[in-house]
């Protein structure tokens, strides 16, 4: 049976993916493990059951998945799995807010200059640009055009834009990500190029060392060469896996808008988030059992962006601390549980998302937490979950304190992203902060 099982994901070669598609259509498979990158555009008919590993971000992909099965006569099966997280867990515990929700309203920021600038790019090679068609795409648009102009990517005739060549923009532009730049990932022997990774992931996912899987067969990175965007691989048969540790900062640019929120003030605005990949764990694949730790020497990624922070008033940083509680372990679990909830308003996956939270903000003065969007120039993530922070730390409380855990575990305030490896966490510092920032009462 094994032969007949097949995986799929948007890292594979598009002649793969095809192959895979085609083997399925023609019923040569009884099955296939896939990504999201079989949720849309493909109809087969013959399909009888769509089992949905993880509840996918947002309940338009939960239809869409369950959808591929039973597009013929015959009855199917839809089965969800739930995860560890948060959300999945939180779900769980709540089935009729799950069948109840309807479908999320798309969450997008039309004037995030590198989304406009592709679609501008596209827009020039079916009509040449002029500044009337502001009205079309925005008062950033003229701003836009002049800054691909400056690049190369489009010359000014008069008043109008004309792309400088006749080569078809939309080829360039990546769908599933902003930066819409990737990474090639060749097999060392051969010569043979097996797939590829968005540059957003690639140091954390194939820096020298790492163990990357590709169609279910494990690859050891012999080397990664930044300026051909190449990783090298080899076939690994050790049995382990690895995990990347990356240190974040964050720093205000812009303040777009502020609001009371409970006892404090919740704000949005421009930032620039700063990442480095500067470690990894190898561990056994089975035992979890850490082999090695190893440093990494990768140049810090720039991500400009969107995002919404709170701080914690003095008063009641200094209370948690009087209590024996550790602050930094407690904002840090509020951060990763309130990621892990955001899903429920914005249409996003929780991977669009990220975050982090200082003990003494600089700027502040005080400890903050923030929520950034993951995209550069932000798509407005960030934008909603400042507008629904209320309930959304409703629900984050409520999702802490009904964990059964002791400590804290995956399904409350761990989180499979985290890039300081989930240290430090402190579940009851969350539940108390939480639970008087939002109303003042006791944080029982």
């Amino acid at each position: 049976m094994a032969a007949r099982v097949s995986p799929y994901r948007a890292g594979y070669l598009p002649a793969e993916r095809r192959e895979i598609e085609q083997r399925l259509f023609r019923g040569e498979l009884n099955g296939v493990v896939a990504t999201s990158a079989l949720e849309l555009g493909i109809d087969v008919g013959g399909l009888d059951a769509a089992i949905l590993v993880g509840y996918p971000g947002t309940m338009a992909s939960v239809w869409q998945r369950a959808g591929r099965a039973g597009r013929g006569r015959e009855p199917s099966l839809a089965v969800l799995i739930a995860l560890e997280d948060a959300l999945d867990q939180y779900l769980m515990r709540q089935p009729a807010y799950f069948f109840g929700r309807p479908i999320e309203h798309a969450t997008l920021d039309p004037d995030n200059p590198y989304v406009l600038a592709a679609h501008l790019r596209c827009a020039a090679n079916e009509v040449a640009l002029w500044p009337g068609d502001d009205a079309l795409f925005g008062p950033k648009m003229q701003e836009i055009a002049r800054a691909l102009e400056e690049m190369g990517d489009l010359v000014r005739r008069g008043e109008r834009w004309h792309p400088r060549s006749r080569r078809y923009p939309a080829r360039s532009v990546e769908i599933r990500s902003v930066g819409g730049e990737t990474y090639r990932i060749v097999e060392a022997r051969a010569r043979r190029l097996i797939g590829t990774v968005d540059a957003a992931r690639a140091f954390e996912q194939v820096h020298e060392g790492a163990v990357y899987l590709h169609q279910g067969e494990a690859y050891r990175v012999l080397g990664l060469d930044l300026d051909t965007r190449t990783a090298t691989v080899e076939p690994d048969d050790s049995g382990s896996y690895t995990e990347a540790r990356t240190l974040t900062d964050l720093s205000i640019v812009h303040p777009r808008a502020e609001r009371p929120c409970g006892r404090t003030r919740a704000c949005f605005g421009e930032v620039l988030v700063t990442h480095q990949v500067v470690e990894f764990r190898r561990k056994q694949l089975l035992t979890d059992t850490v082999l090695s730790v190893e440093p990494l020497d990768l140049p810090e990624e720039e991500l400009p962006t969107a995002a919404l922070w709170i701080v914690i008033p003095p008063d009641l940083a200094a209370w948690v601390e009087s209590q024996g509680l550790d602050l930094a372990g407690g904002i840090h679990a509020i951060e990763h549980a309130a990621i892990g909830l955001l899903p429920l308003f914005a249409m996003c996956d929780r991977w669009d998302i990220g975050g982090v939270s200082y003990p003494l903000y600089p700027d502040t003065g005080r400890a903050t937490i923030f929520i950034y969007d993951g995209h550069r120039g932000g798509v407005g993530v960030a934008e909603k979950g400042y507008e629904v922070l209320d309930e959304l730390l409703r629900r984050t409380l409520d999702a802490i304190r009904s964990c059964p855990c002791e400590a804290g575990c995956p399904s409350c305030i761990q989180s499979p992203k985290c890039g300081n490896l989930n240290a430090p966490l402190d579940k009851q510092a969350a539940i108390v902060l939480l639970a008087r920032l939002l109303d003042g009462g006791a944080a029982a």
